[in-house]
């Protein structure tokens, strides 16, 4: 309680309700989350912004536009669910599975996205600004279009992943598997490439203004001086 303020008072009728809710939830023999949910009264796109979802079986789920603002999803399984235009700001979404889901336009500004598997994933659009994607595994999904502004996607792997036209500026994609990227179109003026393997690797179109690279495994000469004509800095 902070001082100077009355206390905060439940009604009986309220403290009722709420016991019930409980008694409900427990008597249950499902284990479904949107039945559970449905029990409790809650709107499962509404009502679990900063709710800690760990762990909790989500595939195939129907969550586009859900507020998910901070909320827990650590390990959490999305397989193929439907997240289109979700706000999943702030979110933890560590070591989760996202396998094959649908993630167009939706808002992950600052969201931990650290050890996700992202396998084949859709983000066309998807708000990516600051957010965390280290040890992330994004082979074959499509981020064109995405912004991941100040991102850092470092020892992740994107092999074989679109991304172009995707908004990249000042992105760390240290040590990170390219190999097959296509960044048609990108801007990635002043991101950090070092120690990414660059295999097969496209930056046709790509702007490439002060964007580091080094130690580029799979860079062949030709492309090398393709990027340096366009701006790119190389150490070594």
């Amino acid at each position: 309680m902070i001082a100077g303020q009355p206390p905060i008072t439940v009604s009986e009728r309220s403290l009722q309700t709420l016991r019930e809710q409980i008694r409900l939830v427990a008597e249950s023999k499902t284990d479904d989350f949107f039945d559970l949910a449905r029990i409790a009264g809650l709107n499962p796109l509404r009502d679990f912004a900063q709710a800690n979802l760990s762990d909790v079986d989500l595939r195939s789920a129907q969550l586009s536009t859900a507020e998910l603002v901070r909320t827990n999803l650590k390990r959490a399984n999305l397989l193929n669910a439907n997240l289109t235009e979700a706000n999943l700001s702030g979110a933890n979404l560590t070591g989760a599975d996202l396998t094959s889901a649908k993630l167009e336009y939706a808002n992950l500004t600052t969201t931990d996205l650290t050890q996700t598997n992202l396998t084949s994933a859709t983000l066309m659009g998807a708000d990516l600004r600051g957010a965390v994607l280290t040890t992330a595994v994004l082979n074959f999904a499509k981020l064109s279009r995405s912004t991941l502004i100040s991102a850092r996607v470092d020892r992740a792997s994107l092999r074989e992943a679109n991304l172009s036209h995707t908004d990249l500026r000042r992105a760390t994609l240290a040590e990170s598997d390219l190999s097959g990227a296509n960044f048609y179109g990108a801007d990635l003026s002043s991101a950090n490439l070092s120690g990414a393997i660059l295999s097969s690797t496209s930056f046709v179109g790509a702007t490439v203004s002060q964007t580091q690279f080094s130690r580029n495994a799979g860079l062949n000469e030709q492309v090398r001086l393709y990027l340096e004509q366009r701006g790119a800095l190389f150490e070594g």
